[in-house]
């Protein structure tokens, strides 16, 4: 039997066998957010949806996500099996994948909202059981190993990112947001719909451990300076939500790149995060992770300043780059604070409860946004430049403020929340460079 998966033995032939359908569940899962991450915003640009509109495409589906894992934690017992939700879900957004596609096909005056329902359909959808997927994977993946084999897990897709990612720009060389026809993107989205149904192929495949007594009780208590962290970051992130998605329209609409061009910017920011996370992981190990934190942070508030002097696509891509490097090591710093502020056993309510709080947070921060993308002056080239500088400097003002006060020391218990699971609050992802 094939024991070893990345660094890690598992000898339990179950387990062993679960966690390989687990892996491919994630690499085909990894598809498909590549392909919705690289096209989502061309696709509504291409339609000529609101601004406001694509303000909400990063944002909405993770609201709404959330809203309805709280329904389910309010109407489901605890005790039932959780992947019957998870594949229920899984499947209905392979669905609207292919809505999204089809979309594009509707009548002129209806196609840009139904591209944003259905784009907001089929987030919602993958984000809903998120919460018992985590529990399912806590549970099913051995405490010991959870780190390393993590690790691995993330190094393989974010291999696959980039590969589909290149892939997909050379196949779409020949297109822009001005000349492609929807044909490609009901391609592009078919594909991903496809694939997330692969994915809950594999999914169905996996071995369920049973649900562990008291999983998903406990309360939502923390300390104040564990508090202080996570309003900290959930601010950092949602300044940069407010532009995020909008970097994606500026490069196709305002700067005419094309899909390929697009594509490999996508690209480099995937290499920037392969290239720093490693780095940035043995300098919290050394350093201690609040400082790498606090440097970090002022390295990603000032990611935005390249694109107000730069337009060509060479030094797009280095700023993309750096982008993702300047991230990386807000993540996993992110992660090594928790880990040192953050013990106790996981609780579903508190993630959720948590979760929505800072989705909430994002939303708002996206419709100022799209309000804003509309209505400031040219202090630039271009309108989008404004915003991009106005998220620098609330950037700048959260880290001073906020972010460089964080510190990992942990003077007093945290229950409830525990750091596997709160660090994926943390991690926002949305279409296209929404953490640029």
């Amino acid at each position: 039997m094939w024991t070893l998966l990345g660094p890690v033995e598992i000898r339990d032939e179950r387990t062993n066998r679960a966690l390989r359908d687990s892996l491919f569940d994630g690499v085909f899962a990894t598809v498909m957010l590549a392909l919705v991450d690289t096209f989502g915003v061309a696709g509504a640009v291409t339609l000529q949806v609101h601004p406001m509109a694509i303000a909400l495409l990063s944002t909405l589906p993770a609201w709404l996500g959330t809203l309805m894992q709280a329904l389910l934690l309010a109407t489901r017992q605890s005790a039932r099996p959780r992947k019957p939700a998870v594949l229920v879900g899984v499947r209905l957004q392979a669905l609207w994948l292919v809505a999204l596609g089809v979309s594009g096909w509707l009548p002129r005056a209806w196609t840009p909202w139904a591209y944003v329902v259905a784009f907001a359909l089929q987030g919602m959808s993958g984000a809903a059981p998120g919460h018992l997927w985590m529990s399912w994977f806590a549970d099913l993946c051995p405490a010991r190993v959870q780190g390393r084999h993590g690790a691995w897990r993330n190094a393989v897709f974010a291999c696959v990112q980039l590969a589909v990612a290149l892939t997909a720009g050379v196949l779409t060389r020949r297109h822009s947001a001005a000349s492609s026809p929807w044909s490609v993107f009901f391609a592009v989205f078919a594909t991903a719909g496809v694939a997330r149904g692969l994915s809950s192929v594999m999914l169905a495949r996996q071995y369920e451990p049973p649900v562990r007594p008291g999983r998903v009780e406990g309360g939502f208590g923390a300390p104040r300076h564990f508090l202080h962290f996570a309003v900290a970051i959930a601010l950092f992130q949602s300044a940069a939500v407010m532009a995020g998605p909008f970097f994606s329209v500026w490069f196709l609409r305002d700067l005419r790149f094309s899909y390929l061009t697009f594509a490999l910017g996508s690209a480099a920011t995937v290499a920037g995060n392969m290239f720093a996370s490693p780095i940035a992981g043995r300098l919290a190990d050394r350093v201690g992770s609040a400082r790498v934190l606090r440097v970090s942070a002022w390295l990603a508030a000032v990611v935005p300043l390249p694109y107000l002097v730069c337009s060509s696509p060479a030094a797009v891509w280095a700023a993309n780059f750096y982008s993702g490097a300047a991230w990386a090591g807000v993540n996993v710093a992110a992660f090594k604070v928790l880990l040192s502020t953050a013990r106790g056993q996981p609780s579903q309510s508190a993630v959720v409860l948590a979760n929505l709080w800072l989705t909430t947070c994002s939303v708002l921060f996206s419709v100022l946004g799209g309000w804003l993308a509309t209505r400031l002056p040219i202090w630039f080239s271009w309108r989008l430049q404004s915003l991009f500088f106005l998220s620098c400097l609330l950037r700048l003002a959260i880290a001073a403020l906020l972010v460089s006060r964080v510190s990992d020391t942990a003077p007093e218990s945290l229950s409830g929340l525990g750091p596997g699971r709160i660090f994926q609050l943390f991690r926002w992802k949305g279409p296209g460079t929404s953490q640029v």
